[in-house]
């Protein structure tokens, strides 16, 4: 799973590119983690382990398994924006369900990369934690700004904001269930259609 950003260690020296290396090694054992584990039971100590190296190591490169967290969040923000580009004029609403459809498949197919990062940013997010909140409403920025634009404009600003946070909820709440096969006897296809027809039901009723 992708989570390339260079940044800073907590201490804010620059590594050097063996440390880079190694950094991102930790990253990337973390996610893997994430995947088959709950968030709160991975350990620095498992973390150091699957890369072979020392929790001394980690914390050179990260203040905690949050902070690796946050830290592949921001690559979530770098590509959800850069894969929404194509629809920040709102132009896909006026192309009815198959424009909403075209939304639905950009973002969680972007998203797909980084189910378990969203995963626990949506969690602990909802749990208040500061730090997590703003991770959150970066990672969905994007995407708020994109129905805002074809959905929230429309309406009276309580209201559009108020569609907006219901839709890109829908959107997490979606990603959270990506890698099931079947929730609820619904295919990840049936899924995804079914908030493609919210998407657009939102957007036209904004419209009229």
């Amino acid at each position: 799973m992708p989570t390339r950003v260079v940044t800073r260690t907590p201490d804010r020296r620059v590594p050097s590119q063996r440390g880079l290396q190694t950094r991102q090694k930790l990253m990337d054992a973390t996610i893997e983690l994430l995947v088959t584990q709950p968030y709160r039971d991975i350990k620095v100590l498992d973390v150091a382990k699957e890369v072979g190296t020392s929790p001394a190591t980690f914390y050179q490169y990260f203040p905690d398994i949050e902070g690796v967290v946050l830290e592949a969040s921001r690559l979530l923000v770098q590509e959800t924006t850069a894969t929404l580009d194509d629809f920040k004029d709102g132009s896909w609403s006026s192309d009815g369900l198959a424009g909403a459809t075209r939304l639905v498949e950009a973002v969680l197919d972007g998203w797909s990369d980084h189910l378990p990062v969203m995963r626990v940013l949506t969690a602990v997010a909802a749990e208040r934690d500061p730090r997590f909140v703003k991770a959150y409403f970066a990672a969905t920025g994007p995407l708020r700004r994109v129905l805002t634009q074809a959905a929230g404009s429309a309406r009276p600003d309580g209201e559009g904001k108020e569609l907006v946070h219901a839709l890109v909820t829908g959107f997490a709440a979606a990603a959270g269930h990506e890698n099931a096969g079947s929730v609820r006897g619904l295919t990840r296809h049936q899924r995804r259609q079914g908030l493609a027809r919210l998407i657009h039901a939102a957007v036209t009723t904004a419209a009229a």
